[in-house]
């Protein structure tokens, strides 16, 4: 034994690290010597502890049985180990010999953030302990435990002025006592108080409210069953959910409807402070109780919108990953679990796109592919969790979720609804709910009823006089946010008072802070201690969203976690995720705006800069993740040259997820910061934005922009003797204008720009070769078109540009299509699949296998074509290749329209305008409605046809497109039959301006119809033999195989008759 240095308690235990008595830590006694002075000064204080009882129950008989040596031995060996246990727990041990009882104190002397937690795993512990040692020991044979724990304030110090021992009393400690007695052998029991601030961790049975000694109110218990060592989801809120049962129900009913392997859609919308959150924990909350349904939250709010935010965040959820994470980290734990799961490939591919999103220079058909990817990756990876057990994912704040966001939910409502799936919307737009394309469950959540606010006042005041619930009603309204901090209010300005246990209105006054939001939200802030208010205050320059590395980098103090905690209880943040890193967000948007605009102008700079510099040390290997968050940093620190080279890589990473109008703004931040700091912004910097800028104006389809942007910025690179910049503006100049149709412009420009090309510019040549090709192709001079082809195909080639040689296999193969020569076409695609394109890059087979189809079509073998055609539709839905999904359903279409099978035509048309809701580029329009306009013309439906080619045609001599108008004028001479001559002349006219014998022999074609249908035979046949010698020179570039095919073509059996 030893002598306790601070109370003088003499028995204490050799090994014994803390004092059973008052709790000091031993072996630094002197920092609670201290601590313990204080308290004989103060007398005490009250503390917030968790405290429970361990009952010994059987000793009297041992009592019976043994001698007393023996007894007292076997007693102490059984307090002494129990004791060790507490302290192995941290917390503090008191003996009540007479009961044979020993209280176990966490919270005091010193306190922990996970105090409770603590006590109920310390508890658990010598349950276990006691168990094991029964079976070992014919003495505890007959002897058992029980426990009660309970959680409150209680006063701890020194009861008697003159007394050396530190002690705790109080109902907290009545509370814990009462339930030893009531619970059976071997049990614990806690109160409700305790399981809510355990709940994420304990499994337990409720027993319900219950009786007991010395209590007037029933005291609600729970026994525990199981303790567990990863926490459960967030539990909601300790506030009880007063007016909201009937919304509650409605969706625990809207969950059970998964069941029913239906998708579910659901809206929560009201004001603040109408209990949104809360409702949806609640929800959640019993969500996380059924076995039966998974659910994933995420918050879609930011400071700054970044793509696909709350899609990022519930995938880091799904794959387990963290912010911190490394890119070969997270790169391996994404293939890790696509191929446990046994999910393909492209899975992982589209998921990349979204958390390791390649910043690097695209071309415009490769971002488009990159944005199909992620649609399609998100979709089966959901569709896999899902079809595992149902799903329900919750995005809070949905109002706030960025534009990507948005068209994603809305394309995953329309792909999912057959799929155990629900979706729950936190303040959802209204524009938004009226244009989903299905029915949505809406929640739209009204003031309190005036019984629901008496409720709520009484569960915080418990006995309140009725003109005390009046005022708070009268002044709050039905708002149960307003009627919480009206109590709250109230209490600490002493407007209201106890009177003989009855809460009574002191004085009656207007509470000014309730006039307004911004009145509200400060009051709550300025009721803050100093520290937790000061965690609210760097928090708010953080952002809505904050790590807790990043804020303990800005204080670092040892309690901070327990003060989040307490942030976390009063309602003023929330734990997004929990792990080695866990993200907090602001409970309420005004609150983080509130406190932050109160903050002095210099001093937020201060902490904005720091942050700025602690997101590049703490985050530095997965930096690109907060590209958006650092450039704020540095912007408002007056950082802006920095601030600029990081709002540059936002925008490329925006621009690579097709998030234009992001990117826009991103790059446009860079540009104002050019105008106020002018040369101190990087050169390179303003002309990698410039380059970029010219990228996505060509994307928006701004075309005239597009090329006055890259004139201008040539201009300036010329002025700079800039050469790569002048080469890579000239090719986006010379683009434009072949876009535009101004190809005299374009071909001077590309030439100048071969010639002034050095050694270290291979890439830029293969495309400006390519562009060239691309010119000749549309000035119908094939000729050179090829040369330029082939010589991009060879600078590529050269020098292992594997890219601008698949865009160049693609060019001679359309080209060599257009111009009738299949074979060679066949061959270049063949090579395409042979050689350059691996088999991994289902995209670009598929892209391949369509072509392919296309050709055989054109050739007339029909059943190949179908077959492949029907492969590329199944599989291109699957990898989020859409333009060949869409292509393909569109062939599959009318081929089935040529034998009548409208039923097949229904379901692939139907298939078409599904995607084409979401993914529909301008250019594939014109296309589209073609070929939907053939269609149905073969169903008959001409009024449709009429419609769907008019527009067609009409969107094709906007952007250029001579093969579609051809397309379109022949199809009209079928529909339009007062001017069927007239528009069959316009496409014979056009084909033979672009030099194409297929085109060619199409028209004469019609025309040849056209007179045989009036009767004028020999015209009929003058047209039909110069057709047929078109057509027997395609056949004879034909292997003997192919020509089989060619000659059961309708035109040309039909042609041979005539």
């Amino acid at each position: 034994m030893k002598t306790c240095p601070v109370c003088n308690n003499q028995s204490v235990p050799g090994y014994a690290n803390h004092c059973p008595n008052c709790g000091v830590t031993l072996t630094a006694y002197k920092k609670q010597t201290v601590e313990a002075e204080r308290l004989r000064l103060l007398g005490g204080e009250l503390r917030l502890l968790t405290v429970f009882f361990v009952q010994l129950i059987g000793i009297e008989k041992l009592i019976k049985r043994d001698t007393d040596e023996t007894i007292e031995k076997h007693i102490q060996d059984f307090l002494t180990n129990i004791e060790k246990i507490i302290q192995d727990y941290d917390g503090t041990s008191n003996r009540i010999i007479p009961d044979f009882r020993i209280l176990g104190i966490f919270g005091a002397p010193h306190a922990h953030y996970d105090d409770p937690l603590r006590a109920i795993r310390c508890a658990s512990n010598i349950q276990d302990w006691w168990l094991k040692s029964k079976k070992e020991s014919k003495f505890l044979r007959n002897v058992d435990t029980r426990i009660g724990v309970n959680t409150g304030r209680a006063f701890f110090g020194f009861v008697l002025k003159e007394s050396p021992f530190l002690t705790v009393i109080g109902d907290t400690i009545n509370t814990a006592a009462r339930l030893t007695e009531i619970s059976q052998q071997n049990e614990i029991l806690m109160t409700k108080t305790t399981y809510n601030a355990v709940l994420r961790y304990a499994d337990v049975t409720h027993i319900g409210e219950q009786a007991v000694k010395g209590k007037k109110t029933k005291v609600d218990i729970y026994r525990l069953s199981k303790i567990r060592t990863t926490p459960r989801v967030t539990e909601p809120q300790r506030m009880p959910l007063y007016g909201r049962e009937a919304e509650l129900k409605k969706l625990i009913a809207l969950a059970d409807r998964l069941a029913d392997h239906r998708a579910v859609y659901c809206a929560i919308n009201g004001q603040m402070g109408s209990g949104k959150s809360r409702l949806k924990e609640e929800f959640a909350f019993h969500l996380s109780r059924n076995e039966a349904i998974n659910h994933f939250e995420t918050n879609c709010s930011v400071d700054v919108q970044s793509p696909y935010y709350p899609f990022r965040s519930l995938l880091r959820r799904f794959l387990d990953l963290h912010e911190f994470d490394s890119q070969d980290t997270m790169t391996k734990r994404i293939h890790d679990v696509v191929g446990q799961r046994e999910l393909s490939p492209p899975i992982a591919k589209g998921i990349k796109h979204l958390l390791l999103t390649d910043i690097g220079r695209l071309r415009s058909e490769d971002i488009r592919a990159v944005n199909d990817e992620i649609y399609a990756s998100v979709r089966n990876f959901i569709r896999s969790e899902c079809r595992q057990k149902a799903l329900v994912l919750i995005f809070e704040n949905f109002g706030q979720a960025d534009v990507m966001s948005k068209e994603l939910i809305t394309y995953l409502i329309s792909e999912l609804e057959d799929e155990p799936i629900m979706f729950l919307l936190i303040n959802a737009p209204d524009k938004f709910l009226q244009t989903a394309s299905i029915p949505v469950d809406r929640i739209d959540l009204k003031p309190l009823s005036k019984k629901d606010i008496y409720a709520l006042i009484r569960h915080m005041l418990t006995n309140v006089d009725k003109h005390l619930a009046d005022f708070i009603y009268r002044e709050a309204g039905g708002s149960p946010l307003f009627t919480i901090e009206a109590i709250r209010n109230t209490r600490r300005n002493k407007i209201i008072k106890k009177v003989s246990g009855t809460w009574c209105l002191e004085k009656e006054q207007v509470l000014v802070f309730l006039d307004d939001l911004y009145g509200l939200v400060m009051s709550t802030i300025d009721s803050l201690a100093s520290n937790a208010r000061l965690i609210i205050d760097y928090a708010s320059v953080i952002g809505y969203r904050f790590s807790f590395r990043i804020l303990k980098e800005l204080l670092a103090w040892p309690d901070l976690k327990a003060q989040l905690d307490y942030l976390i209880a009063e309602g003023y943040v929330v734990l997004s995720s929990d792990g080695e890193d866990p993200v907090y967000i602001f409970r309420h948007n005004l609150l983080k705006d509130a406190a932050y605009q109160v903050l002095p102008v210099r001093k937020r700079k201060e902490i904005h800069q720091k942050v700025a510099s602690l997101f590049e040390q703490v985050y530095r290997d997965t930096l690109s993740t907060f590209y958006e968050d650092v450039a704020r940093h540095y912007q408002a620190s007056d950082r802006h040259a920095r601030a600029a080279e990081y709002f540059k890589l936002a925008g490329d990473k925006a621009k690579n997820l097709y998030a234009i109008d992001q990117a826009l703004s991103f790059y446009e931040q860079v540009l104002n910061t050019k105008n106020e700091i002018g040369d101190e912004l990087p050169k390179t910097l303003y002309q990698d934005v410039m380059l970029n800028l010219v990228d996505i104006y060509e994307i928006k389809g701004d075309i005239k922009k597009m090329e006055r942007t890259a004139r201008e910025r040539l201009a300036d690179a010329r002025q700079d003797k800039d050469l790569k910049n002048e080469v890579l503006f000239a090719e986006r100049d010379a683009y434009a204008l072949i876009l535009l149709n101004k190809t005299e412009e374009a071909e001077q420009l590309l030439i100048s720009s071969i010639d002034r090309c050095d050694e270290q510019m291979v890439s830029i040549l293969a495309i400006l070769y390519s562009d060239l090709g691309m010119l000749y192709a549309n000035k119908y001079e094939y000729d050179k078109c090829l040369i330029n082809y082939n010589l991009s195909w060879r600078t590529a080639h050269a020098n292992n540009i594997r890219e601008a040689e698949i865009v160049c296999l693609f060019n001679l193969s359309n080209l060599h299509k257009s111009l009738g020569n299949y074979e060679q076409a066949l061959d270049y695609l063949q090579h395409g699949l042979e050689i350059l394109i691996d088999a991994e890059d289902i995209r670009r087979n598929i892209e391949l296998q369509y072509l392919i189809a296309n050709i055989d079509y054109e050739i007339w073998n029909i059943e190949k074509a179908k077959g492949l055609l029907a492969e590329c539709f199944m599989t291109a839905d699957s990898i989020g290749s859409f333009d060949a999904y869409i292509k393909s359903a569109l062939d599959l279409a009318f081929i089935h329209s040529l034998n009548g099978d409208v039923r097949q035509v229904e379901k692939y048309l139907q298939s078409v305008d599904k995607k084409i809701s979401f993914l529909i580029r301008e250019s594939l329009l014109a296309e589209i409605d073609l070929k939907k306009a053939l269609v149905y013309f073969n169903n008959q439906e001409y009024k449709k046809a009429r419609d769907y080619v008019v527009n067609s045609m009409r969107i094709a001599e906007k952007s250029y497109r001579a093969e579609i108008v051809f397309q379109c004028q022949r199809l009209l001479s079928l529909i339009d039959k007062q001017h069927d001559l007239e528009h069959a002349k316009k496409a014979l006219e056009l084909a033979e301006l672009m030099k194409l014998p297929p085109l060619i022999a199409a028209a004469l074609y019609r025309v040849t119809e056209i007179f045989s249908e009036k009767g004028d035979i020999e015209r009929a046949r003058y047209y039909g033999r110069k057709a047929l010698l078109v057509y027997d020179d395609i056949k004879s570039r034909l292997n003997d195989k192919n020509q089989q095919h060619y000659v059961n073509r309708p035109e040309y059996t039909r042609l041979l008759e005539i």
